[in-house]
């Protein structure tokens, strides 16, 4: 990588400059990756498609000489002035997302290396002492990728506070109340003054590399100049509408949508907000939605088929829907999925031993609409860890937070209420608790030492989480020789990021060949019910079955809190019938399937 040298580098330039010396970079400048330290005078940074009125205080910003300029990339509003330090960095890396993953944790990483406690957190940020030091932004050219990043040194932050006005809504989602609460300045974690700064950070990325700019170079990045500092480019971004919609998703950001509608048909469409844009919204976006009537049915049609997520980051098609129309009308529960969850005796005696030995159940935390029925049989589904996960799944009705430490006495317990209520075949599952250096590996492995020492004669299921992927900690758990272990797949491929909070598709089936190589029985499970089609149903269990697993589960998902995500269609039994005829024919050697089936239901019957 190379430092791009500016002539005359003490001259302080407006920030329309220094976007244009990344541009014409990135256009013209291939053969490498460039880097580059600057600031500029108090100014506001509009995203690309932001609207001044909803993000800055333009009245304080006259009154006290802080300029308003818009940038090409998406992201959020900021303010800097020259206690504030702009990195760009240009790339050529084909993958943007994995390009700019790396770049964030290298910025942190030379924090580190000045004895900075940084650390990388949410979309684009850096927090010290968990207050914002850093945010990123970035666009993409043919080829190249241009990413600004932002960084308080010993920026004015009274400034900072009076010249931006975010939404109330997007400061009650990161818990606080002003943009001066969640930012926090470099410099006093640090010794050296901003200037050795600039200059520590210019060696750590590119050592003694650079290029300087020539005055060809200098003319052509004036004419870009003169774009981004027009008018025209500032304030033309603001569309005139008549319809407003927005909403904000988590790992999304803000979208704000502005519909000129006739006759119920869209004239014209518009998107503002803080997102990540990834891809050409104008070109592959919203002109394909011109002339659409305005109803969900004919824009999920005229979208079907297109990846969202490549134009802004991690969005999907159906939170882009529920932008435009809200959620879905509610979906009736049908009379055949009516519930008896009448206590009896012997679920009141399965309650009382479970208390007694004060563990969770996923029976509970998870809402099963089988607990009466198996608590009858003696039966549970015991969960470790504790009840708080530190995943926030949009299916899944445990509880998230910040867990608390292990509890050293769990795993006897454990072993005690198997040995109580009698079990001849145990389940035994957990929280997420990526909190943990191990994610609780070893947790589950004295679980198990614990319930094996005691009943000797139970069979032992587990189902784990990921492990982050991590094949050498799911081979510790597997070597205490559980009898069956399975993992979920929980849904099909292109449902999984808005289904899952960090869970990946392909790092699931990873976990299930890791079970499979290491020899022990492989099982896992899905739902239905959340818009997956038929073809990505079968895909799903082609892809289990690739992974040497032959044991599956299915059910129907069922929505635990309007806060979950809501249910898009209940399938009738006969298809949960016909698909377990489709699993077997295609090689699963035992199946569940049925709208109230779930991992654990019926497991020993596999045993039979």
């Amino acid at each position: 990588m190379k430092y791009i040298h500016i002539p005359h580098p003490e001259t302080i330039r407006t920030l329309p400059f220094y976007f244009a010396v990344e541009e014409y970079v990135a256009r013209h400048y291939t053969d490498d990756d460039y880097f580059m330290v600057w600031r500029v005078e108090p100014t506001v940074m509009l995203g690309r498609n932001q609207l001044i009125e909803n993000e800055v205080n333009t009245a304080y910003c006259q009154e006290n000489d802080v300029h308003i300029f818009r940038r090409k990339s998406g992201g959020g509003c900021i303010y800097s002035d020259l206690g504030c330090i702009q990195f760009s960095y240009i790339s050529s890396a084909d993958n943007v997302n994995q390009a700019f993953a790396r770049y964030m944790q290298r910025v942190a990483d030379m924090l580190q290396s000045l004895g900075v406690d940084a650390r990388l957190s949410g979309r684009n940020d850096i927090l010290v002492n968990g207050g914002k030091v850093a945010g990123s932004a970035f666009y993409g050219l043919p080829n190249r990728c241009v990413l600004h990043n932002s960084m308080l040194f010993n920026t004015r932050l009274e400034h900072l506070s009076q010249s931006l006005t975010p939404s109330h809504e997007k400061l009650q989602s990161k818990g606080v109340a002003s943009v001066s609460q969640r930012v926090n300045n470099i410099a006093p974690h640090t010794r050296l003054t901003i200037e050795d700064f600039m200059a520590y950070a210019r060696r750590y990325m590119c050592g003694e590399a650079s290029r300087m700019l020539s005055e060809t170079d200098m003319e052509g990045i004036a004419k870009i100049e003169r774009e981004l500092a027009s008018d025209s480019f500032v304030y033309g971004k603001n569309p005139k509408y008549s319809e407003v919609r927005k909403h904000r998703f988590e790992g999304v950001g803000t979208l704000e949508a502005h519909i000129e509608l006739k006759n119920g048909v869209i004239v014209n469409i518009s998107l503002s907000g803080d997102y990540f844009q990834l891809g050409d919204i104008d070109r592959h976006l919203l002109a394909p939605l011109r002339g659409v009537e305005f109803s969900r049915e004919a824009v999920e049609r005229r979208l079907r088929g297109t990846d969202l997520s490549t134009m802004i980051r991690a969005l999907t098609l159906q939170q882009f829907l529920r932008l435009l129309f809200g959620r879905k009308p509610h979906v009736m529960k049908p009379d055949w999925l009516k519930i008896d969850l009448t206590a009896k005796k012997q679920t009141g005696e399965t309650a009382e031993i479970l208390a007694k030995h004060h563990l969770n159940t996923i029976c509970t935390s998870g809402l099963c609409p089988n607990r009466a029925e198996c608590w009858m049989a003696r039966t549970a589904t015991l969960m470790i860890g504790g009840n708080i996960c530190t995943r926030r799944c949009r299916f899944c009705n445990t509880p998230s937070g910040r867990p608390e430490l292990l509890d050293p006495d769990e795993p006897r317990r454990v072993a005690e209420s198997i040995r109580s209520l009698g079990l001849r075949y145990a389940v035994i599952t957990s929280v997420d608790r990526d909190d943990l250096s191990d994610y609780g590996a070893a947790h589950w492995i004295r679980t198990v030492e614990e319930v094996r020492a005691l009943n000797p004669n139970t069979k032992i299921e587990l189902l784990i989480p990921d492990f982050m992927g991590d094949a050498n900690l799911i081979r510790r758990v597997m070597d205490t020789r559980p009898h069956v272990t399975g993992h979920n797949i929980e849904t099909v491929r292109r449902l999984t990021p808005s289904v899952r909070s960090v869970a990946r598709y392909e790092r699931s089936l990873e976990v299930l060949r890791e079970i499979t190589r290491c020899g022990i029985t492989a099982k896992t499970g899905f739902m239905l019910g959340l818009g997956e089609t038929h073809e990505e149903v079968l895909e799903t269990m082609d892809d289990i079955l690739a992974t040497g697993c032959r044991r599956l589960t299915i059910g129907q998902y069922l929505q635990p809190t309007a806060a979950h995500l809501p249910v898009v269609a209940y399938i009738p039994p006969q298809q949960f019938a016909d698909y377990k005829k489709i699993a077997l024919t295609k090689g699963f050697e035992h199946v569940e399937s049925g709208p109230l089936v779930r991992s654990s239901y019926h497991a020993a019957d596999a045993e039979a």
